[in-house]
């Protein structure tokens, strides 16, 4: 009887919670209903909203605080779509009516990636008046007219009018953004002459309603504020690439420099990855020079992406480095970054495996473990996440003082035998097998790595090559042939030449902070770009460092690796490799060559 009366009073004050507290989703449900446990069990549309909520909702920033929630009530009337101070989102069928109706579910999605990434803007603003201006409804009555709402909740005086707008346009910009960052294409929803904006409108029955309302600007100023926020991002591509060109030709502070720039206008998952790569190759850069045997222990899996969602808008040995304030300092902002990218893209799996060898060199093995063991649940054939993963089993055994060198070999044979022509791999099963005193296996994979015709001319090559033949290896030198570069042009010349003979109104100039240590920005370069068809031409502070050729056709990588034999080092992208060789590099994807890439060299 007892616990009979407790559930009562429990279902009573539940009741009554929900009765009253407008600010909690759970009263919506309440008192609208649920529809996606009703009529929406039947409706497709339900699943595609909620698998664009998820990526919306990890791109956009995060609100302390508060875990956003999406619910779809059981009305067609007001709201359509509302931020809740307790984290919740709502929307209703007639939403998702709006959205879907007459066209396909890619521009049904990309119109609800649009509002989902508004409504979390204003949750990440703590900013509440649309539920502010429904309240202000239900009280005045629904028998009021539409167009005499303005009179209910106008504002006391002009600030906070303008405070109002400057929310809503403040909303809509990063809506632009949350949605462009989750891989959306949106553009074709704003540049039309009739926006989706002014489609909303006339679907919820407002009209130019809000042109005159005084908590909200005109519809014409919010289509401004967005065609504003596509053109700054856009205006600025040039940063990411220059970023990633910079990064592959070695150049990692001036390359964190470009990405951290774009960053300020689109703070996305593929933007920070790489800003993380730039401070992870400074920190093996430093390592290489202080600690020479930690660094040649193991190769760790890293990629860069070479493409932004806005184009649509090792033993570690026994020093102990990470007392080291530089490499210490690095290593940190690389697993700042990694995260940071992470967080953007719940599904993304690069930025993962990225911050698994960033943690190996922090030591921090078994958090690099178990993400590896989450990314192999998802993937088990991710050769990356098998190579990181063995290295990063090894060291927790050896911080834990078990015995785990044999599993982690059994680790890289698995991606061995997927991937046999993968030099990482080759190097770390070699690695592994010399620590347990097994020469002669290890001596097989060490040939095998140095006979590899992909395996890069780099420290690591010379460092077995010496270990195996007592000798240093033949230097590379010049191959036997180059890609002649455009003429016309020069590396090292003066960058004010070639502006005068394209026309200074291509070019375009950015003003990058250079960190001079890990702590603080202590001075300023300036990034030149010009492009004109298929060149881009890079310079930092008036002088040409950097050339690339986009193909017209696309030649084989097997042919250009005959041609021009092993390259000195490989970097990874998202989308295939960069082939680098001395004072010259190939961009590759899908075993396609796509750009030929000159720069200065020495870097």
């Amino acid at each position: 009887m007892k616990k009979a009366l407790i559930f009562l009073l429990t279902l009573l004050a539940i009741s009554n919670l929900y009765s009253h507290n407008k600010d909690n989703a759970p009263w919506w449900i309440y008192n609208y209903g649920d529809y996606v446990k009703t009529e929406g069990k039947k409706d497709p549309r339900v699943k595609q909203v909620y698998a664009v909520f998820e990526r919306v909702k990890n791109a956009a920033d995060k609100a302390e605080g508060r875990l956003p929630r999406l619910f779809i009530i059981n009305t067609r009337g007001e709201p359509y779509a509302r931020a809740l101070p307790d984290g919740g989102i709502i929307i209703n069928p007639k939403t998702l009516d709006i959205c879907y109706a007459g066209v396909d579910y890619e521009t049904g999605n990309q119109r609800m990636a649009f509002i989902l990434g508004h409504e979390l803007a204003h949750l990440t603003n703590k900013d509440f008046m649309h539920r502010e201006a429904f309240l202000a409804l239900e009280e005045h009555g629904d028998e009021k007219a539409r167009k005499d709402l303005a009179e209910y909740f106008k504002p006391p005086d002009p600030e906070k009018a303008r405070e109002c707008k400057k929310k809503e346009l403040l909303a809509d910009g990063y809506g632009v953004l949350y949605a462009a960052m989750s891989g959306y294409d949106i553009s074709e929803l704003f540049g039309k002459k009739s926006t989706f904006l002014r489609y909303w409108a006339r679907q919820v029955g407002i009209g130019n309603f809000y042109d005159d309302e005084p908590r909200h600007p005109s519809i014409h100023k919010r289509e401004q504020l967005i065609l504003s926020k596509f053109n700054a991002v856009v205006k600025n591509l040039e940063l990411f690439r220059a970023g990633v060109l910079l990064y592959q030709m070695g150049n990692y502070h001036d390359g964190a420099a470009a990405f951290r720039e774009f960053a300020k206008d689109y703070p996305a998952r593929e933007v920070f990855n790489n800003i993380g790569a730039c401070y992870f190759n400074l920190a093996l850069r430093h390592l290489h020079l202080k600690f020479n045997d930690d660094y040649y222990r193991f190769r760790l899996s890293t990629t860069i992406d070479y493409d932004t969602t806005a184009v649509v808008m090792q033993s570690r040995g026994e020093g102990d480095y990470l007392n080291n304030k530089e490499i210490a300092g690095y290593i940190n902002k690389s697993v700042d970054y990694f995260k940071r990218a992470a967080a953007r893209d719940a599904q993304d799996r690069t930025s993962r495996y990225n911050l698994a060898a960033a943690l190996i060199l922090k030591k921090e093995y078994a958090e690099a473990l178990a993400l590896c063991s989450d990314l192999l649940k998802k993937d088990a054939k991710d050769i990356n996440a098998l190579n990181n993963k063995a290295i990063a089993f090894y060291y927790y055994g050896k911080e834990e003082d078990l015995e785990t060198t044999q599993k982690a070999i059994q680790i890289l044979h698995k991606a061995h035998r997927l991937e046999p022509g993968n030099s990482e791999v080759l190097y770390n099963l070699a690695a592994l097998k010399q620590g347990r005193t097994r020469l002669a296996g290890a001596k097989l994979f060490w040939e095998k790595y140095l006979n590899l015709d992909t395996t890069p001319k780099d420290n690591f090559y010379t460092h077995i090559y010496k270990k195996l033949k007592g000798t240093d290896p033949p230097k590379p030198g010049e191959p036997a042939a180059r890609p002649r570069i455009p003429a016309g042009i020069s590396l090292g010349k003066d960058f004010s030449r070639i502006k005068k003979k394209w026309g200074k109104e291509l070019a375009r100039e950015f003003k990058l902070g250079i960190e001079e240590d890990v702590d603080k920005e202590s001075w300023f370069i300036s990034l030149q770009v010009i492009v004109k068809d298929n060149l881009r031409v890079l310079a930092l502070d008036g002088t040409v460092e950097l050339v690339e050729q986009e193909c017209d056709s696309f030649e084989r990588k097997e042919e250009i690796l005959e041609t021009f034999g092993p390259p000195q080092k490989i970097v990874h992208h998202t989308g295939g490799n960069l082939y680098i060789y001395k004072g010259f590099s190939f961009k590759e994807i899908n075993g396609k060559i796509h750009s030929y890439i000159w720069f200065e060299k020495g870097f």
